[in-house]
Order: structure tokens, then C-alpha cells, then sequence
């Protein structure tokens, strides 16, 4: 019968080479979380990605303080 055709599919590949202690971290995770290595990886990449845009707006935040504070309003 095969596997069901998923709805949102992830045709996208990528390779990762890791150390020893890195994977057997991941594997840990799995076990600990009951998700794929992928998973992981995906849930380690939208963290990382919105870690980067809290620190993205952080900046412009900082940014406008001190232009508004050089301004003196």
C-alpha cells in the first residue's frame, strides 16, 4: 500500500555532518522528545530563526533609543 502522500511534503534535503557527541545529544533528544532526527533539526532551525529576529528587531530597538535620545525627545 506505501505511505500516504502528505499534505505539506518536504521535498528538501540536506546533509548534515556531526560529531560523535553531537549526534548522540540528538539522539537523546529523540528519545527524551519521541521525534525524528528531522524533527529535531526543524524544531533547532525555527528556534534559531526566531532567536535571529528577536535579536534583528533587539537591534533596531536599540538603534532608535539612542537616535531618539541623541535627538533629545
Amino acid at each position: 500500500m506505501g505511505k500516504p502522500v502528505s499534505v505539506n511534503p518536504k521535498p528538501t534535503v540536506i546533509s548534515v555532518r556531526v560529531t560523535d557527541d553531537q549526534m548522540e545529544e540528538i539522539r537523546r533528544l529523540m528519545e527524551k522528545k519521541k521525534m525524528s532526527a528531522s524533527d529535531i533539526m526543524r524544531e533547532a532551525f525555527r528556534s534559531f530563526m526566531e532567536n535571529a529576529e528577536q535579536s534583528r528587531m533587539d537591534a533596531i530597538r536599540a538603534a532608535a533609543l539612542k537616535y531618539s535620545e541623541a535627538r533629545g525627545t
